[in-house]
């Protein structure tokens, strides 16, 4: 429940910080890759310091070597990438926001299915879930897609756009831009499982030792024979003990804060060089810094508000799987809709009433399947 806390109220510090951010600030040339930055640092400096503090492995589990390090490459460009496919889908004919607000939204029903299906590929005990979990999601999803769709986006627009958009849609571009959503969800489905697994570690196989008893053969005649294949069993029974004992300790779980600091570190240290050497940035965001003690706050609140938001959600997945903390993301957008409704009063329409229902039929039924279980 503190994760969960957590979680809801520091994404809204962090959206406020950003807004703020983007309303003062939106003349400066660099203010995406700023924020970003601090995105990224604080994403990989505040689960390192708390480690550090409580005496946690973030800096023992620290990749050194290349097969560990290409572990964490491959989950950031996972991360990346469903980041940069729904943001592509939009340059092609007939994605729009609606389009992309609906996938989105039903992320949930892929990562139960990625986490079922990754736990078989594993030979691994996993997560099943219910007939009873699996229409609850079904609602909320549903209940997420109507809450965030404004009553503008369902109007579809003038007669003119619609002829404009008949006119422009080409069905391989629309295709393209399905495909590159249908992507981006898979992939923000992976990446909560694919944490988990690294956060709880890998099943190891283990390899039953020799019998002793198995190198007694009836038909020996030779009593040194028998002592020698004695000795040659005990010594291979130490070295697969060994073997299965090293294989443990290369497959063992790491923490929340050292999952965190090993994946942004990555992105972090490529957008640093970016900044450098590529659109050579880096210079004036930091005079930027200086000179505007407000800008400086803001990327610091924004920094801090996220950092501490996606600690909370990975220990989240850590410690109730990536289902349950899809869903709470999930109903952190259905409920920072409402509060803006409830802050900027705008008008309620059928489908958000609709959609509320589902939503709440939607935990009804996902509690009524636990006492089920």
């Amino acid at each position: 429940m503190v994760c969960v806390s957590n979680n809801n109220n520091l994404f809204l510090i962090h959206q406020l910080a950003l807004e703020s951010l983007s309303t003062t600030y939106q003349s400066f040339p660099h203010l995406s890759t700023s924020i970003t930055l601090f995105q990224f640092g604080f994403c990989v400096l505040l689960p390192l310091t708390i480690s550090t503090c409580t005496g946690g492995d973030a800096i023992k589990s620290f990749p050194r070597t290349f097969r560990q390090i290409w572990i964490y490459i491959k989950l950031s460009a996972i991360v990346y990438g469903a980041t940069a496919c729904a943001t592509m889908s939009l340059g092609y004919d007939g994605v729009t926001y609606v389009t992309k607000v609906v996938f989105k939204s039903a992320k949930l029903i892929p990562t139960m299915i990625v986490g079922v299906l990754l736990d078989r590929r594993a030979s691994r005990v996993g997560q099943k879930y219910t007939a009873y979990e699996y229409a609850s999601a079904v609602l909320l999803c549903i209940g997420a897609i109507g809450f965030c769709i404004s009553p503008s986006d369902l109007k579809g627009g003038d007669e003119e756009n619609k002829e404009d958009a008949t006119e422009d849609l080409k069905l391989g571009n629309h295709w393209i831009g399905i495909s590159l959503l249908a992507t981006s969800v898979v992939c923000d489905a992976l990446v909560p499982n694919i944490q988990q697994q690294l956060m709880k570690g890998t099943a190891v196989r283990k390899v039953r030792p020799q019998s002793l008893s198995s190198s007694k053969d009836s038909d020996v005649e030779d009593t040194d024979d028998e002592i020698e294949k004695e000795m040659k069993n005990l010594l291979d029974t130490d070295d697969l003990h060994a073997a299965n004992q090293k294989q443990r300790e290369t497959t063992k779980g790491v923490s929340s804060q050292a999952l965190l600091v090993n994946t942004n570190s990555i992105g972090f240290t490529l957008l640093v060089l970016s900044t450098i050497l590529v659109n050579r940035s880096f210079l004036s965001i930091i005079s930027q810094l200086v000179t505007h003690p407000h800008f400086l706050i803001m990327h610091v609140s924004v920094g801090m508000g996220l950092g501490t938001a996606v600690l909370a959600y990975t220990e989240l997945i850590r410690r109730s799987g990536p289902a349950v903390a899809v869903a709470v993301a999930t109903l952190r957008k259905v409920v920072t809709i409402l509060l803006s409704y409830i802050i900027f009063p705008k008008p309620m329409t059928g489908v958000h009433a609709i959609s509320a229902g589902l939503v709440i039929s939607g935990l009804g039924l996902s509690y009524y399947g636990r006492g089920k279980k």
